[in-house]
């Protein structure tokens, strides 16, 4: 998914413990936004496949192009650029969360 498209520093949190919004975080980095539309096409196009569907029908994008999030109810996807997640810092935010190891 990701991984496939380069996102670098993949990391899946599991946030169920922590809150009622979600179960769990998956977070990515890009270095272009060309590249953060691909990564998205690729993931919706998955999901899709999968039979998983966005519960909003548009993906959210932030004030800034620097970060989308697609909401699947218990997974919700954050790409991101390096500045954004140096910026908001979901992991620190969530430092209580498990991170999942995964293979890609």
């Amino acid at each position: 998914m990701m991984w496939g498209k380069k996102a670098e520093d993949v990391v899946i949190l599991n946030i169920s413990k922590l809150t009622t919004v979600s179960d769990y975080f998956v977070i990515g980095t890009v270095e272009t936004n060309v590249q953060m539309d691909a990564i998205i096409h690729a993931i919706k196009s998955d999901f899709r496949k999968q039979g998983l569907l966005q519960l909003a029908r548009q993906e959210l994008k932030g004030s800034s192009p620097n970060w989308q999030l697609l909401d699947y109810g218990n997974v919700v996807v954050h790409v991101m650029t390096k500045s954004a997640r140096e910026f908001y810092s979901l992991e620190r935010l969530w430092h209580k969360a498990r991170k999942l190891s995964f293979r890609k």
